[in-house]
């Protein structure tokens, strides 16, 4: 119960209060403190419908204030436009921007792990459908023949066609 996503007025909010620290400063925060012993009671337990009655009670700007003023371990649960705009999805530079063939400049989700001595970097496009097929199958074991019968019956893919610029996939 201390540790899960809660519904609030307009949205959802998350409490990570697993320390009983930050269950406790919580519980005094929403002037409750008669919850603090009741902290691991599992969730369908009448605390727990009493804590989902107090985060549907606000809106999830008022948990933001909350959280701003107690360390209880509460986030808003973010759209996905929302996170990715984040402060912190910036400053870890988690959306990265490159060259796709084909498609221009496209952004794209960065490397999770940051590590100074062998940064992660984006070193070539992603492949288009198709574009290591044959190469698979060779190495698979396929000859240039079954190959060349896969592609006429069209059980695999190539690299697909250029697109005619001025058509209107183009």
């Amino acid at each position: 119960m201390c540790y899960r996503p809660y519904a609030c007025r307009d949205g959802w909010v998350t409490l990570g209060a697993l320390e009983p620290k930050f269950w406790a400063a919580f519980c005094a925060g929403v002037g409750r403190p008669d919850l603090t012993e009741r902290q691991f009671e599992p969730p369908g337990s009448a605390t727990h419908a009493e804590v989902e009655a107090i985060f549907a009670a606000r809106t999830g700007a008022e948990w933001a204030s909350f959280a701003a003023e107690h360390d209880c371990c509460l986030e808003p649960v973010l759209e996905l436009e929302e996170a990715l705009e984040s402060e912190l999805v910036r400053a870890r530079e988690m959306v990265i921007a490159f060259e796709q063939p084909g498609a221009g400049r496209v952004e794209g989700l960065g490397f999770p792990v940051k590590l100074s001595a062998t940064p992660g970097a984006v070193r070539r496009a992603a492949p288009a459908l198709g574009e290591h097929t044959d190469e698979v199958l060779r190495e698979a074991g396929y000859g240039d023949d079954e190959i060349a019968a896969l592609h006429e019956q069209g059980a695999v893919a190539g690299p697909p066609a250029p697109v005619p610029q001025g058509s209107f996939l183009g």
